[in-house]
C-alpha cells in the first residue's frame, strides 16, 4: 500500500492524468478534529482547464471554498465527503456554472488510500465527461413531448367527442329501420336485403367506434416510468445556479424519490430561480408522498410583500404546462409579511428503503 501512495503523488499519476485526455483532478485529503473532511486541489488536468475556463494554477494548493462561489463550494465539497466517508467511488450528475457557462458533468470520484489495511483516505481522483449537449437534448425532448402530448390530448378529445356525437344517428338509423320494417311488404324486389345490409353496416360502425374509444382510453391509463432520482444533490446543484454566493439560507429535501428525471428538474429549476428573486433570507424545499403514487413538493419563502399568485408565462408557464401534462398541479399561497408558498404535485413515490431523515439546511 505504501508503494501505491508514493506512486499516485508521484509526477507519474499527473502524466496519466494528461494522458486521460478528460477534465481530472487530484484532491489531497485531510480530516479535522470534528472529523470531517478537508480537501484540497492538488493537480488539475490540462484539459481540465480548457474545458472548465478554470486557471489550474488559480486552484492547486486551494480548497473549494477559497476559489468558488459559497454555494457552489458547498455543493463539490459535499460530493467529496460522501466519497471520502463511504470509502468508495462515487459517481453523479451535476451542473455547475463555470467561467465557459452552465455545463453539466458525469463525475466520477475514485478514494486513494494511505499506509495500512485501513489506511485512511488521503487523496481522491476526479475524472469528469462533459454531457452538457446529450442532457439538454433530454430536457428539450421531454418538453417537446410535453407540447406533442398536449397536442394529441387535443386531437384525441376532439376525435373522442366526435365519435361520441356520431353514435347517437347511427342509432336514429337503427330506430328508423325498425319502423321502416313495421308492417314492410317484401314484394321480392331486393328491398329487405338493402334494409338488411343497411342495418349491418350501421351496427358495425358502432361496433368499431366503440371498440376505438376502449382503445384510446387504454392508452391514456398507461403508466408512467420512473427513476431513481437523486432529489437531495439535484437541489444543491439548482440552488448553487441560482444562488452562487450563498445569500439566501436554504432547508432543501435530503430524501431519494422516483420520479420523472427531466420533468422534475425543470419544475424546481423554474420554481427555486423564481422563490430565490423574491425570497428576504430564507427558501424551504419539502418533498413528501402524496397518495400512492404523487409527490408534493412545497416551496416556501419569506418574501415580504402580497401575490395574487404565481404568473403562468415564461419559464414558470413551460413547469405549469409540464405540471398538467403530467396530471399534476400547481397552487400558490401568499400573505404579507408571511411569504409565498407554491405546491406542485406529480407522479412519482419516495425510495421505499429509506428511513426518515431530517431536511439537512444548507446556508
Amino acid at each position: 500500500m505504501p508503494s501505491k501512495l508514493r506512486w499516485i503523488g508521484s509526477p507519474q499519476i499527473k502524466h496519466v492524468m494528461e494522458m486521460l485526455g478528460l477534465p481530472s483532478f487530484l484532491l489531497d485529503v485531510s480530516v479535522d478534529a470534528a472529523g470531517q473532511g478537508q480537501f484540497r486541489f492538488s493537480h488539475v488536468s490540462g484539459q481540465h482547464e480548457r474545458e472548465t475556463g478554470i486557471d489550474a494554477a488559480a486552484l492547486v494548493g486551494k480548497a473549494p471554498h477559497d476559489v468558488l462561489p459559497q454555494r457552489q463550494a458547498d455543493t463539490v465539497v459535499a460530493n467529496y465527503e460522501r466519497c471520502r466517508a463511504k470509502r468508495g467511488v462515487e459517481s453523479y450528475e451535476e451542473i455547475l456554472e463555470l467561467p465557459s457557462g452552465s455545463r453539466w458533468w458525469r463525475t466520477t470520484l475514485s478514494p486513494i488510500f494511505g499506509a495500512g489495511k485501513d489506511g485512511p483516505v488521503t487523496q481522491i481522483l476526479g475524472v469528469a465527461l462533459d454531457v452538457t449537449e446529450s442532457t439538454l437534448q433530454e430536457i428539450e425532448l421531454t418538453q417537446q413531448l410535453s407540447a406533442q402530448k398536449a397536442a394529441a390530448e387535443k386531437v384525441r378529445a376532439f376525435a373522442t367527442n366526435s365519435m361520441l356525437d356520431s353514435k347517437p344517428p347511427l342509432r336514429s338509423v337503427l330506430a328508423h329501420l325498425d319502423m321502416v320494417r313495421e308492417g314492410f311488404l317484401d314484394l321480392g324486389d331486393g328491398k329487405s336485403q338493402h334494409l338488411d345490409s343497411i342495418q349491418t353496416v350501421v351496427v358495425e360502425a358502432i361496433a368499431e367506434l366503440d371498440e376505438v374509444l376502449h382503445s384510446t382510453s387504454h392508452l391514456r391509463e398507461s403508466p408512467v416510468e420512473y427513476v431513481e432520482i437523486d432529489l437531495a444533490h439535484m437541489c444543491r446543484d439548482i440552488a448553487a445556479l441560482v444562488d452562487p454566493e450563498g445569500r439566501i439560507s436554504m432547508s432543501l429535501p435530503s430524501h431519494p424519490v422516483h420520479g420523472d428525471w427531466a420533468v422534475t428538474q425543470v419544475v424546481l429549476r423554474c420554481l427555486l430561480e423564481q422563490a430565490t428573486l423574491r425570497a428576504v433570507s430564507v427558501i424551504d424545499v419539502a418533498v413528501e408522498a402524496s397518495g400512492k403514487d404523487t409527490l408534493a413538493f412545497t416551496i416556501s419563502d419569506d418574501s415580504a410583500f402580497e401575490q395574487s399568485g404565481v404568473e403562468c408565462v415564461g419559464d414558470i408557464g413551460m413547469a405549469a404546462a409540464l405540471v398538467k401534462e403530467r396530471g399534476g398541479a400547481m397552487t400558490t399561497t401568499s400573505c404579507l409579511n408571511e411569504g409565498a408558498t407554491v405546491c406542485v404535485t406529480l407522479p412519482g413515490h419516495m425510495h421505499e428503503m429509506l428511513a426518515a431523515q431530517p431536511d439537512a439546511r444548507a446556508s
